[in-house]
């Protein structure tokens, strides 16, 4: 009896440190993550017996609709192989609505009021993850070489770790918002300063990748957040930071070079190829191929292979890489149709009002950003990507609703790292 008591007593705790180190994926191998995500799911399911608790239907189907489309779409899809592939890629579009469907309000709540402590392990994730990439680096090359080549060898020097800088961009830019959060509830000086110190080494690693779409969903998604906080000081730090990056991108030519891209659109050529010339030419594919993808599309198997067949007719240097959609909702009418596009859009726009409706800012803002950077990135398509999205968007959607708990847990972790 005490046994079984002890296990209901210290299961939120479990359960929590767990969910820490999802939050602390950054910095953890690949092939681990797994078996980590793997724990949360059996803890959460304890937690659904021990707390005889029901099961979230409507938030697991709305939140799941999207990859049970893309498992029914193998049934019509030619390359079966691939399809299967892509589905093992986006099972994080299954498994965290499962994980939250099955956990306990309990467990729910006790996570969700240490959620800051979450951001820091993030943060903290990122920024350990920049700086041993780095340091790696500078080993074997030197530091103007670094600097030159970073967002080339990030992706292929490290095992177990690499990255594409589009979703190590994508992490700096998650922790900059998480960083908001902080700043916004309050933190003690020295806190702040350790913040301040982490976000201008954000800011210089953001660019030196120079992505431009989560450099704008940055912008667009803290300008949103300063505006709604009403805070003085942000106002003075989102400025600065503002003028910073403007400043950067009008004088350092290289930056300058790759936002100078978004003027100078036009179809891709062997010998003049960009980022911005690669998904114009990309878009102008798409275009005529969505027509045909019709109400339930290709397959999730045969959406991308029907642009490539586009690409050989039009431009070979897309055809030869293999590009995807590079757009996230094309890549869904593509693979799942009109119809995949529909259910996302509903689920997209439901959790929004609702979080609207009650003030959800975290909410909203990790949603923003990561659609703003779907519009020219199949973040749904990669383990980077799918994976975060799902666990913050799974996670912090649960804010917008009231759970009633027989008994509060003390709070052991106040003082570790929140303010």
């Amino acid at each position: 009896m005490d046994s079984k008591k002890g296990l209901i007593d210290y299961l939120p705790r479990l359960i929590f440190w767990s969910m820490a180190i999802l939050f602390a994926m950054p910095i953890i191998p690949r092939g681990i993550r797994p078996f980590l995500i793997g724990v949360v799911l059996l803890l959460s399911i304890v937690s659904f017996f021990v707390d005889n608790e029901k099961f979230k239907w409507q938030y697991f189907l709305l939140n799941s609709g999207l990859f049970v489309l893309y498992c029914f779409s193998l049934l019509y899809t030619e390359d079966l192989s691939y399809g299967i592939r892509k589905i093992a890629a986006a099972s994080s579009l299954l498994i965290f609505p499962l994980i939250i469907a099955c956990m306990s309000k309990r467990c729910v709540q006790y996570i969700l009021d240490r959620r800051y402590v979450l951001m820091w392990f993030f943060i903290i994730a990122t920024l350990a993850l920049n700086i041993l990439a780095f340091s790696i680096f500078s080993l074997q090359y030197s530091f103007e070489e670094v600097i030159i080549h970073f967002v080339n060898i990030i992706r292929s020097d490290i095992p177990g770790l690499k990255i594409h800088p589009i979703y190590l961009s994508m992490h700096i830019g998650i922790s900059m918002i998480f960083s908001l959060f902080l700043v916004q509830r309050g933190l003690e000086l020295k806190k702040i300063l350790i913040l301040i110190t982490i976000n201008i080494i954000f800011l210089a690693f953001l660019l030196i990748l120079i992505k431009k779409g989560p450099i704008i969903a940055l912008v667009i998604v803290s300008g949103y957040l300063v505006f709604m906080f009403k805070n003085r000081s942000l106002y003075l730090v989102f400025g600065l930071t503002a003028i910073g990056i403007l400043a950067t991108i009008i004088f350092v030519p290289k930056v300058n070079e790759r936002f100078s891209e978004l003027l100078q659109i036009q179809n891709t050529k062997e010998d003049l190829t960009n980022s911005t010339n690669i998904r114009f030419s990309i878009l102008q594919c798409a275009a005529q191929v969505m027509p045909e993808a019709g109400f339930l599309g290709f397959g999730v198997g045969d959406g991308k292979e029907e642009l490539i067949q586009c690409y050989q007719d039009n431009a070979t240097f897309l055809a030869v890489n293999r590009y995807n959609s590079h757009n996230q909702f094309l890549g869904i009418i593509l693979n799942a149709g009109y119809l995949g596009l529909a259910l996302f859009s509903i689920f997209l726009l439901y959790h929004l009002i609702r979080a609207f409706n009650r003030k959800n800012h975290l909410f909203i803002a990790t949603l923003l950003f990561y659609c703003i950077v779907m519009l020219s990135e199949n973040i749904l398509e990669r383990e980077n990507g799918v994976l975060y999205f799902s666990l913050f968007i799974n996670l912090f959607l649960m804010l917008d609703y009231k759970f009633s708990t027989k008994n509060k847990d003390d709070k052991p972790l106040d003082n570790l790292l929140s303010a």
